[in-house]
């Protein structure tokens, strides 16, 4: 029994727990009671009598057997472990103790050797080796890229599981991670491992805790963890059927070559109806981008035969000229990997990013190319000053005219108890928050809002993001690197807006030629910065307003800025009428 003695040492109740579940392990803590259990033999192999069931224990304790009908881990087994810890007896203390006897005085007891306290041994280290040694190449097998950005994205928010140690290591998984509560129980061998999922396979949840701990262990770096997490294929998430991809992309190739064969003078309107079905089809191959240039490439030719003021021959032709090439590309692609990098995706991985402190800024419509018009909203983070947006976007691929609609009184994401437009005049708690890799974030229901007070803009809410100095402006919005320079398409960047207060401004001009309004705005020392806004009948208001404006009363300016023909532009989000955010 000596060798059993060694084994059982480090089992307690969370042990047998996480080996079956806690009701059993009472269940049999009761039945030892009212029917105690009769060991028969010992050796490597235990054979126990319990209540009319024989229980062969194995060492790991995982891999004992009954008699029963039950395929896991049962009470009679639970029940054969604990008479057998009872049999074994505690452990021998060998630990040699040294008296001081009544004759000796003080300042020889003195002389006498310190008795050092016997330290309780480390029941977790078995299961804590396992866990630092599991190698990442397992782990990946169960764990998607969906599932690793997860982990990711929670582990950079700070937001981190629940880890209790004991003989077991429990992880209860952050409620984030899998859309519901996961509680997972590691012990050695990691193999009888537990988790509330009940599957006895190693589970992505399992996977995520082992994750969790080598995190708190060190044995995964917080600067690694891009590395570690990101190494997936691309072509992991989606699957394509590759002939589907070859033969969609070869018609869009082949209607671009006639479309440059007729020349754009003698393209019939039937151009448009041929547009909508190549991005039908595109959308039916699983190529979310090439649907988008379709119907683009559709809204330009649409303004062509409206002769809009809007239309430009050279926009038309490059648009062709693009998607040509990318179809050519498209053909040339030999995995769903390389598909993917031409395609994109339809459906955005919004990853969790914590809880959210949030200052409704302003709020744009849009109406773009790709058939779909809405409203976006800008929100400030009060704690990291980055900005965040949420968008109600509404397709409108098949309304004559894709007027602009009217905005209607819905109601706001996350739960929160006020209208859409409403978002603007509060700010947000927002818990469980979750967005994507340019920061638009998720109504998902996961993520819950509480209005927190009213907006009550202050300059230390926006402070970074406000400017008076435009050679400032210009160094640290368009001059540093990753800064984000009105390009939609641009991967891994969020909108960045600020807030401009020039000292002066110019008339407003309107390009009868560029169907244009530009208004010069220049700081104390006489830099400039172009307000841009490029007529269309949403923007009428914009420039009507704009055209307004004088020296004697002149707004805080809050848009998006960049760079064209080395001047720096800006387009106007929002005005205020207040000189000074204060």
């Amino acid at each position: 029994m000596e060798e059993w003695k060694t084994w059982l040492a480090g089992v307690d109740d969370d042990y047998l727990i996480g080996l079956s579940n806690k009701g059993i392990v009472k269940r049999a803590y009761k039945d030892k009671e009212e029917n105690p259990a009769q060991i028969e033999s010992t050796g490597q192999e235990v054979v126990v009598k319990v209540g009319g069931e024989t229980v062969n224990v194995h060492y790991p304790l995982g891999e004992s057997k009954c008699s029963c009908p039950s395929r896991s881990i049962c009470r009679h087994v639970i029940q054969a472990i604990l008479a057998l810890q009872e049999n074994a007896g505690p452990r021998e203390d060998k630990t040699e103790t040294l008296e001081v006897s009544a004759q000796e005085t003080p300042d020889d007891a003195a002389k006498v050797p310190a008795q050092e306290t016997p330290e309780a041994p480390d029941l977790t280290a078995p299961v804590r080796q396992e866990v630092a040694e599991y190698r990442m190449s397992a782990l990946k097998k169960v764990l998607t890229s969906r599932h690793l950005q997860n982990f990711l994205g929670l582990a950079l928010a700070e937001v981190k599981p629940r880890i209790q140690y004991s003989s077991v290591i429990t992880v209860e998984l952050p409620l984030q991670e899998f859309q519901g509560k996961y509680a997972v129980r590691l012990l050695s061998p990691l193999e009888y491992s537990s988790c509330s999922c009940h599957r006895k396979e190693l589970c992505p949840h399992k996977a995520a805790a082992i994750l969790w701990c080598q995190l708190e262990m060190g044995i995964l770096k917080k600067e690694d963890l891009s590395a570690v997490c990101g190494g997936g294929e691309l072509g992991d998430a989606q699957t394509y059927d590759m002939e589907q991809v070859k033969d969609t992309a070869g018609q869009i190739r082949r209607f671009l070559e006639e479309l440059l064969g007729t020349g754009l003078s003698r393209t019939s309107p039937d151009v448009l109806d041929y547009l909508e079905r190549l991005a039908i089809i595109s959308h039916n191959a699983g190529l979310a981008r090439f649907e988008g240039y379709c119907r683009a490439l559709s809204d330009s030719y649409d303004r062509y035969f409206k002769r809009k003021a809007s239309f430009q021959t050279q926009e038309i032709m490059g648009q062709v000229a693009r998607l040509y090439r990318r179809s050519g590309l498209l053909l040339k692609a030999e995995s769903g990997a390389e598909v993917l990098r031409q395609a994109g995706e339809f459906r955005t991985d919004y990853l969790p990013v914590g809880d959210l402190d949030l200052i409704g800024i302003a709020m744009e419509h849009f109406q773009s190319q790709t058939g779909y018009e809405g409203e976006t909203i800008y929100f400030l983070e009060e704690n990291t000053k980055k900005w965040y947006t949420y968008t109600n976007a509404r397709p409108v691929f098949y309304e004559p005219g894709r007027g602009r609609g009217h905005l209607q009184k819905s109601q706001a994401p996350w739960g929160v108890n006020v209208f859409f437009q409403d978002l603007l005049k509060v700010r947000i708690h927002l818990s469980g928050a979750r967005c994507d890799e340019r920061r638009r974030l998720s109504s998902s229901q996961e993520s819950r809002g509480e209005v927190t007070g009213s907006q009550g803009l202050e300059l230390s809410d926006i402070e970074g993001w406000y400017y008076e100095d435009f050679e400032t402006l210009f160094r640290e919005r368009i001059e540093q690197p990753g800064k984000w320079l009105l390009d939609q398409d641009a991967p891994k960047s969020g909108v960045e807006l600020v807030y401009v207060q020039p000292d002066s401004c110019a008339k407003a001009e309107f390009s009868q030629t560029d169907q244009q309004l530009i208004l010069p705005l220049y700081d104390k020392a006489g830099r400039e910065l172009l307000v841009e806004v490029t007529y269309s009948k949403r923007e009428a208001d914009t420039i009507r307003y704009l055209e307004k404006i004088s020296e004697k009363k002149l707004p805080c300016f809050l848009g998006k800025i960049y760079l064209r023909d080395g001047r720096m532009r800006m387009y106007p989000v929002d005005v205020w009428d207040r000189p000074k955010i204060l």
